[in-house]
């Protein structure tokens, strides 16, 4: 390990005491005024190699939910990602361009005769799972429960509120499919 290796991996460490990340390599770039959160033991962000992480992104675990990141993601400025009691999954080779929102959870909402805030998650739909070789467009949200298969391009601005197969185009509010890869 080269010498500017070893001192980029103890900067980071440094700037990453008292969260629980595992498994940040040399190769990992970390963004200015980027934020990493896990607010219990049973939550975790995990790495794997060549995460790059531009400025601004903020990516919080709690109530034991994970972010767990492929080989080679790119997750563009002001972009977040929440997993609370759920798991954002995001496989190798996939590029979240800027201002993406990737939310676990969802408040439950249905009865009218509790207030809001004072009700649970809704557990029907919890967590999102993103392929290999993804590129989510800048500002597109993807909502609890959502699987993307491999190979997918969201247009920018889109709300992904349903699952999308493989190789799919997918484009608006809610996002349709358009096209597909060749």
């Amino acid at each position: 390990m080269s010498l500017k290796s070893i001192i980029k991996s103890t900067l980071l460490k440094l700037r990453l005491r008292g969260v629980n990340c595992r498994n940040i390599d040399a190769w990992t770039y970390i963004g200015k005024y980027t934020i990493l959160k896990t607010a219990d033991s049973r939550s975790s962000i995990n790495f794997n190699q060549r995460i790059d992480l531009h400025n601004y992104v903020s990516l919080v675990a709690e109530d034991g939910g994970q972010i767990n990141f492929g080989k080679r993601v790119s997750i563009g400025d002001y972009s977040t990602l929440r997993a609370s009691r759920a798991q954002i999954t995001i496989g190798d080779n996939t590029m979240l361009a800027q201002g993406v929102k990737l939310i676990s959870t969802n408040h439950a909402y249905k009865d009218k005769n509790k207030l809001i805030h004072e009700q649970d998650i809704d557990t029907e739909k919890i967590g999102i799972t993103i392929g290999s070789d993804c590129w989510l467009g800048a500002g597109c949200v993807v909502l609890p429960g959502v699987t993307i298969a491999n190979g997918v391009v969201v247009g920018a601005n889109a709300v992904v509120t349903k699952d999308v197969p493989e190789y799919a185009i997918v484009v608006g509010i809610p996002a349709k499919v358009i096209a597909y890869r060749t």
